[in-house]
């Protein structure tokens, strides 16, 4: 399951039901996990293109 899809799902959660406070926490703790798994997903990718950028520049 992507990120994205995830994190959309929890949030259903939060309007859907009723949680506790300690479940919203744990609901809101997943979803920015999920952001950040997602950001730092991109950035490996920026990085690796950055560098074949570069190898390719280089060889050339």
């Amino acid at each position: 399951m992507e990120d994205k899809k995830a994190a959309e799902i929890l949030s259903g959660l939060l309007d859907k039901h009723k949680l506790s406070e300690e479940e919203k926490k744990a609901v809101l703790t997943a979803i920015g996990v999920l952001a950040w798994t997602s950001l730092g997903k991109s950035r490996i990718k920026g990085l690796a293109k950055a560098q074949k950028t570069k190898l390719e520049k280089s060889i050339e």
